[in-house]
This record gives structure tokens, sequence and C-alpha cells, in this order.
């Protein structure tokens, strides 16, 4: 085993992009054969996540980043020396998501190292394995998705998605799929862990996750449809909670609590709780934005996201961490339920979520919606249609219940990209439109004829 997992440590060492997961047959190795042996190569990620890693789940530091380059903070007003240890905006970190996209394929080699080679099947350890494999791998290509292919914007077609890369192929070199096919693969994938049923706990992407990523897949992808039937079925497992026990699980730093159904960082050493302390402290350099603490006009005293959220001097009060839990399933719903035309159940759902957030409130009807603000950065929705007072409700419910949870990039993202800017020593920097999709890695595009660089990158070297 010791000698397995070397073999394994030195691999991953070594093999860093895309390309590099065809060529990483063990030539005059021994090739792990049970499935406890493979399932080593699966804990290596599992144990990350459960220490807070940034690559399938997000911990502090990849979180705090999305909040950083979002308008929920900001940025202008940033204090410094502190503030340096943060990014001013994506333009400060947009070379090295290259890195991100390599690290995301090295949990995909892996994944497909355990689903090619596992022979144990029909054992219940050897189905936890292949099923938690499947569900990682789905997760990464729904990452991938979200990080490097230009978002769904009421028309799928001709919009690029990523390589697929699902076997060893020492002479293969692909190019990237459809966006279509990426959404395919990752549906695929999820649903075929959800058939493997794990059951032991230690794997952590049971069925109930899956369904949880299949919901997000499905809502990023335009197929509401879908999106609202998983959230749908997951919510009558995970209800809403409210009051303290709300208040208690986005206080958890810690611990998975309350109605959450993934959560990393769920493990704590010194070295870990240091980094988690001092990445708290850079974050309270930079004041929460006065356009966000507007959403709780009125409310600041009876809506309980805004005390967990909000400190003295508009410093950042939330638990930051990687997470899944189902209120995000709730606004998934209301908001697919908008688009499928369904208003008056969208509305039914937002009413829910508000009650069980902001105490003595009164439902929203139709004619009480409150109007589009003129001046929100986000002027569109994903199909490319002016907000609406439903749709706007719903998107600022969205905003204050996500908060501090890396949703609001993705929002900006899928919902127009909308140009923004800040400002340090005198100097004006843009997140300009293609900044919101991260560009591919050079050496990939060097190596592999015919991989396609984002729209923006054309002549980044």
């Amino acid at each position: 085993m010791k000698r397995f997992l070397l073999f394994i440590f030195t691999a991953a060492a070594v093999l860093q992009s895309c390309t590099d997961y065809l060529d990483i047959k063990p030539y005059g190795r021994t090739v792990p054969k049970t499935a406890d042996e493979f399932s080593s190569l699966l804990h290596y990620h599992l144990n990350e996540i459960d220490f807070g890693e940034e690559v399938i789940v997000g911990n502090i530091s990849s979180v705090m980043d999305l909040e950083c380059y979002s308008d929920n903070l900001e940025s202008i007003l940033t204090q410094y020396p502190s503030g340096n240890y943060i990014p001013l905006y994506i333009g400060d970190n947009l070379s090295g998501k290259q890195t991100r996209y390599e690290n995301i394929y090295e949990v995909i080699r892996d994944c497909n190292l355990v689903i090619g080679y596992l022979e144990e099947r029909d054992s219940r350890l050897g189905q936890d394995v292949l099923g938690t494999a499947y569900a990682m791998r789905g997760v990464c290509y729904y990452n991938l998705l979200k990080d490097f292919c230009e978002p769904w914007d009421g028309n799928a077609s001709g919009k690029l998605g990523v390589p697929l890369v699902t076997e060893f192929d020492m002479e293969a070199q692909p190019v990237r799929s459809s966006f279509s096919e990426t959404v395919a693969r990752a549906d695929e994938d999820l649903r075929t862990a959800i058939s493997y049923n794990i059951e032991d706990p230690v794997f952590r992407f049971n069925s109930d996750v899956a369904e949880g990523y299949l919901a997000r897949l499905h809502f990023w992808a335009g197929n509401y449809s879908q999106a609202a039937s998983y959230a749908s079925d997951l919510l009558q497992k995970y209800p809403l909670i409210n009051g303290e026990a709300y208040r208690n699980m986005m206080q958890s730093e810690v611990e998975k609590t309350g109605n959450m159904i993934f959560k990393s960082y769920v493990i704590v050493e010194s070295t870990h709780q240091q980094m988690y302390n001092g990445y708290k402290s850079y974050i309270q350099a930079r004041p929460i934005s006065k356009r966000f603490l507007d959403l709780f006009a009125g409310e600041e005293d009876t809506d309980v996201r805004y005390s967990i959220s909000v400190g003295n001097a508009r410093v950042n009060n939330k638990a930051v961490s990687g997470c899944l839990r189902s209120a995000e399933l709730q606004l998934i719903l209301m908001e697919s339920y908008y688009h499928l035309g369904r208003e008056t159940e969208a509305l039914a759902a937002l009413n829910e979520l508000r009650r069980n957030r902001i105490t003595g409130v009164t439902d929203y009807t139709m004619e009480t919606l409150p109007p589009v603000n003129g001046d929100d950065i986000i002027s569109q929705d994903a199909c490319g249609d002016a907000l609406t007072p439903l749709l706007y409700a719903i998107l600022c419910e969205r905003r204050k219940e996500l908060y501090m949870e890396g949703d609001r990039w993705y929002e900006l993202k899928r919902n127009g990209r909308p140009e923004m800017w800040t400002a340090k020593q005198g100097r004006k920097f843009t997140t300009f439109s293609y900044m919101y999709t991260f560009p591919l890695p050079v050496r990939d595009l060097v190596l592999v004829d015919g991989l396609v660089q984002n729209p923006g990158y054309e002549n980044v070297r």
C-alpha cells in the first residue's frame, strides 16, 4: 500500500494539465487492483475537502477570492496593508486560473483511473468507490463549465465546452467539446453516481449530494425543468429551517449542521485554523458594499441574515466556507419556476424563503413586489431579457442568502456579465465582460492542435 501511495503522489506531482492525463499508464509499475487500493486515490481528495480545499468544493481562500471579484464588497475602500493579501479585482488572478484548470483535470485523472481499472465492482466497497469517482468527475466538469466556458444565455448552440477526458489514451489530444456535450457528460456522471447508492459516509458524495449538483448543473445550463425537479425532490428531505437553528448553522465554521447537504472544512488542525483566521482578518480590510446593505433597508432588525452577515463598521461577520444547503435549492426552484412561466409558484417559493428569514414579514403579491432598481449592476436575466419585479426580488434574496458563499460572481456571469471598475492609487481597473470566463492554459494550446482559447485571450502567450 505504501508503494502504491508513493506512486500515486509522485504521479500527481508530475502530471499537471489536461494533456498530461493522456499519458499516465504506469508502465513498469504495479497498477492498484483492489477497491481498497483504489479508494486511497479518492481519499486523498476527500481528505483535502475535509481540511478545506479549493479545487472541488471550495475553501475560505477560493470563496473569499470570488467575493472579492464581485460587487458584494467595496473594493475602492480597501484598507491597506492588510488589503494587499486579497485580490483587488479578477484581473489580479486571471493568470493563476490556468492552474485551477490543471488542478481540476488532476482530479479527473484520478477518477478516470478508478473508473477504467477497478475490477472489484460488485462489492459494497467497490460500488462506493466507483460511485464516488463518477460523482467527483461530474462535479469537476460542472466546475470547468462554470469557470472556463461562456455562460448559457438562452441558447447553447455554438457555445464551447471543455475537453472531455474519460479514459486513458496516450495518443489522444482532445479538443473542446460543445457546451451541451459538457453538460451531458457531467449529467451522466452524476446520475451514474446516484445509481451506485453510496452508503459509507466517509466518501461524502452520496446520492443527495449528487442530486444537489444535478440541480446546480441544470440551473446553470438553463435546463430549468430538470433543475426544478431535482431541487424540489431534495427540499422534501431538507426543508428550510429558521430562527436559532438557521443562525447556528450559518455561524458554524466547521460542523456540518442544520440542512447543509455538503460542506468542506469539517476537520480542524492548527495550521488550517491559522490559515482560516488569517483570511478572515484579510477580508475585514474591505467593507461590505452599500448596495448590498441597501437590500436590507427597513429590515435590518428583523432579517436574521443581516446580523449574521454584517459586523461593526460594515465588515464581514459571516463564516466563509464551500457548501451546498437547501436554501440554494429553494432559490434554484423559484427562479426555475419563473423561467418556466410558473410565476405563481415562483412567488410562493420566494415568500416561503422570506418567511423563514424575516420576522413578521408580509408576503409579496404581484402588485406589492418592489420595482426593479435601475441602478443595479444586473440589468438583464440569464436569457438576455430585462428584469421584472418578480425576478429582481428573487435575485435580491439570492444575493442576501448566499453572500460569502462564492455565489455572487457567478450570478454576475450568469446574468449578462456586466462590466464594472474599481480604483487603486489613482489607477482604474476594469472587469471586462470576457473576464468572467477564465483562460485555458497556454501550454495546452501549444500542445493540442485545434484547441480554442476563450474570447479575449487569443493573444495571450
